[in-house]
């Protein structure tokens, strides 16, 4: 029974060594992809996909572009016409709203 219990926790313990070690070269990764960007200036993006409904115009950006790419964002506008609806719907990311009108 000692036995057992000693190779359950050596198994335990290369399996948390093991995926933190993966864990880390996974991040040290990522983080060389955002410390290569280096923009010199910013432009004016215009949307790449417009769709129109009922209610208005949803706007989706690029997110392959090299500014959005470097900042980590999705950009998403919807523009509702007065009495029109937007769905509620749910992100698995943080979001930013801002209402102009209304």
């Amino acid at each position: 029974m000692a036995k057992l219990s000693l190779l359950f926790s050596l198994s335990v313990c290369f399996l948390l060594l093991f995926h933190a070690q993966a864990l880390i070269r996974h991040q040290s990764q990522g983080q060389g992809k955002y410390q290569q960007c280096q923009l010199q200036n910013i432009d004016a993006l215009e949307p790449t996909r417009k769709i129109q409904s009922e209610a208005g115009v949803t706007e989706h950006w690029d997110d392959n572009n090299d500014q959005l790419d470097c900042a980590g964002v999705s950009v998403t506008r919807y523009v509702i016409e007065p009495k029109g609806l937007l769905l509620p719907h749910y992100h698995n990311a943080p979001t930013l709203t801002y209402i102009s009108q209304g």
